[in-house]
């Protein structure tokens, strides 16, 4: 009963803030497991350097994005709006998701491609980052629209699509893109374990695949039609890759 609140309780209401626990507890135990997921297939070294790069590079970003309009102007989190620790007005979940989110996307990625970011290959790297990077673009036109509409954060200049900035999804293009980038300069060549199983080595891009149908229903439920429809389509899409990749490579 905690998912279905009404926009206009979301600051009162009892089961609403529930829930928010219980995301937050989702948040931290599913990073928890990327760290081992990413620690077994990418060693431990590769995989602090990651969560480090990942944390750092995201935070610094947030906390001077307002100044410079890196995601679209001037914008700011709410107090209710997400739950933990700020450090300048940053909620420091909000780098852990990014982290997380970047380590879902590239797995994807790294399927659908076939390619390695733990070598040394340029052309392919960049294509790599560049694919991830925009896969995520995608989901942020779930995301942000939710969170703007439950009042999470919001711009002091709305923007067109649901109030988000078009330049917020360049940020987080620019953001993707940095973190993968320096991490690929910084990471030590590893290679996968191909004879680990399908579903272990690619659960975390399994997660993604299905990610953009699950945060499509609060969006149906909140009267965001287009970023429902993107969500629905886009698990649609990975889905079929995935069961493709899974017939060649399972």
């Amino acid at each position: 009963s905690s998912w279905y609140v009404k926009k206009d309780e979301l600051d009162w209401n009892l089961n609403y803030n529930k829930v928010e626990k219980i995301r937050l507890g989702q948040t931290i135990l599913g990073y928890i497991y990327f760290l081992f997921h990413g620690s077994f297939f990418w060693g431990w070294y590769n995989m602090l350097i990651f969560t480090v790069t990942a944390f750092l590079v995201s935070l610094f970003l947030e906390i001077i994005g307002p100044k410079i309009g890196i995601f679209g102007g001037v914008y700011k989190y709410h107090d209710f709006g997400i739950m933990g620790i700020k450090f300048m007005g940053v909620p420091l979940l909000i780098p852990l998701i990014w982290a997380g989110l970047i380590y879902m996307s590239l797995n994807l990625c790294s399927l659908i491609t076939n390619y390695n970011l733990l070598n040394k290959t340029t052309l392919n790297t960049f294509y790599l980052i560049s694919i991830t990077s925009f896969v995520l673009v995608l989901l942020d036109m779930i995301l942000d629209p939710i969170a703007v509409d439950e009042k999470r954060w919001e711009w002091e200049i709305p923007g067109v699509f649901y109030k988000v900035p078009l330049m917020n999804f360049v940020g987080w293009f620019f953001t993707s893109f940095i973190i993968l980038w320096i991490f690929h300069f910084m990471q030590t060549p590893k290679s996968v374990m191909t004879q680990s199983k399908f579903f272990v080595i690619y659960s975390p891009g399994i997660l993604m695949g299905i990610l953009p149908a699950i945060a499509a229903r609060p969006c149906f439920e909140r009267n965001l039609k287009i970023p429902g429809v993107i969500g629905i389509v886009l698990t649609i899409i990975f889905g079929l890759m995935i069961i493709y990749k899974y017939q060649i490579i399972g």
